[in-house]
């Protein structure tokens, strides 16, 4: 049957898909609204590796939020580091930002950082760097072991930032089997610019190094000694490592 009004009709027709239109786009920005971005500074000790090219960090973020990206800001004499953040609307609400997170970033450079200068691209403060050419990398590790994407230590599970050092300074951290179930043990380094000679613990020589050994708990062990102008430590968590492999760990460390 014919229609009586057929541009009515037609009009209520476009009318129907404006409304439609309009709906999808007020869902759209509504959404966007709810995502915020925002530059924030770099909260912990840095990270030079890959003979200058490579910059890492550790950060933290919260349910609400997703894991920061480090970026870069380059030019001749200097760079600038940010950490670029992304959350959602409900970072508001109690019940979406109660879990911290921590983990490492890192960003590539156009160029080895060579004598250029790095700083914080939010407070514009000069941050000490840690190169990886003097870290004391072990020559053996227990079957099962490899590099962690957090910096975890005795206080410390989660791998969440500590403050900013006024002196150069740097933690790796090694799991074994990570994210592969099963027990996950942990063994940090952690390398400080400046000598402080260790006062607990069993006297004990590292690779000729003058130290002490500790067992601050089972399974804990922790190992400093001094060398080469740093104070090393290394600290093991794993139900599985032997006493002997913690000892073969420290006396393999890179001088």
């Amino acid at each position: 049957m014919p229609l009586k009004n057929p541009r009515r009709f037609r009009w209520i027709i476009w009318a129907g898909a404006g409304l439609i239109c309009l709906a999808a786009a007020v869902t759209g920005w509504m959404a966007l609204d709810r995502v915020h971005t925002d530059d924030g500074p770099v909260n912990s000790d840095v990270f030079i590796s890959n003979h200058g090219r490579t910059l890492t960090t550790v950060t933290s973020w919260m349910d609400c939020e997703n894991k920061p990206d480090l970026q870069a800001h380059e030019s001749d004499h200097g760079i600038a580091l940010t950490e670029k953040r992304k959350w959602h609307g409900q970072r508001r609400s109690s019940d979406s930002c109660h879990n911290p997170h921590g983990g490492l970033i890192s960003t590539s450079l156009d160029k080895p950082v060579g004598d250029r200068k790095i700083t914080d691209g939010v407070t514009g403060d000069g941050i000490i760097t840690f190169d990886d050419t003097h870290f004391p990398y072990p020559r053996y590790l227990p079957s099962g072991f490899a590099p962690a994407d957090k910096t975890i230590g005795p206080n410390n599970p989660l791998g969440l930032p500590n403050p900013v050092s006024s002196k150069a300074t740097w933690t790796y951290t090694y799991e074994r089997k990570p994210g592969k179930g099963g027990q996950v043990g942990a063994l940090s380094i952690t390398a400080d610019a400046g000598e402080t000679t260790p006062t607990e613990g069993t006297p004990m020589s590292f690779a000729g190094h003058a130290g002490r050994l500790q067992k601050t708990s089972d399974p804990s062990w922790t190992a400093v000694w001094t060398q080469n102008g740093y104070t090393i430590t290394v600290w093991t968590d794993d139900p599985s490592m032997t006493d002997a492999e913690f000892l073969r760990i420290t006396q393999s460390m890179r001088s």
